[in-house]
């Protein structure tokens, strides 16, 4: 009789775990899954494609710090400067969207493109660019250590 009472004990104690864990499970979802994760995952292979093709070449600032940013990145095809694309700028910090930031950039000198972004604490910090040209559709990212 004992045995049968903490057997039954161990089933329900299971249950409540399993409840609990999917009940927080569903509450701290963070959508960690893409959605059309494979027409994106081809659209992602094909401008890498396209890049190869026209020998697409990106040279982002090395460093960004607090404060106001000048961002500057020069684009260049064949080693000659990627001229009348319509480039944006997004900067973002990874923990909180609360500063996200976009931009579009405009074109100071041929092939190099500039704004402004302000970032107003140090951390982990995501910047992408969106570039879209009569040649090409793509984007790059990188992360920046701010301190």
């Amino acid at each position: 009789m004992k045995m049968k009472l903490f057997i039954g004990g161990l089933y329900i104690l299971f249950l409540f775990a399993m409840i609990t864990g999917v009940t927080i499970a569903f509450r701290q979802s963070e959508g960690l899954v893409e959605t059309n994760y494979y027409e994106k995952g081809n659209g992602w292979f094909q401008a890498k494609a396209a890049e190869q093709q026209i020998g697409l070449e990106i040279k982002a600032p090395e460093s960004l710090s607090p404060g106001d940013n000048n961002v500057s990145i020069r684009l260049s095809s064949h080693d000659e400067p990627l001229t009348g694309a319509d480039v944006k700028l997004f900067v973002g910090n990874v923990s909180t969207s609360d500063y996200d930031f976009s931009s579009a950039m405009r074109e100071r000198a041929p092939g190099v493109y500039v704004t402004r972004a302000f970032i107003p604490s140090k951390g982990k910090w995501l910047v992408r660019m969106d570039i879209a040209g009569n040649q090409i559709k793509t984007s790059r990212s990188w992360f920046y250590d701010i301190r």
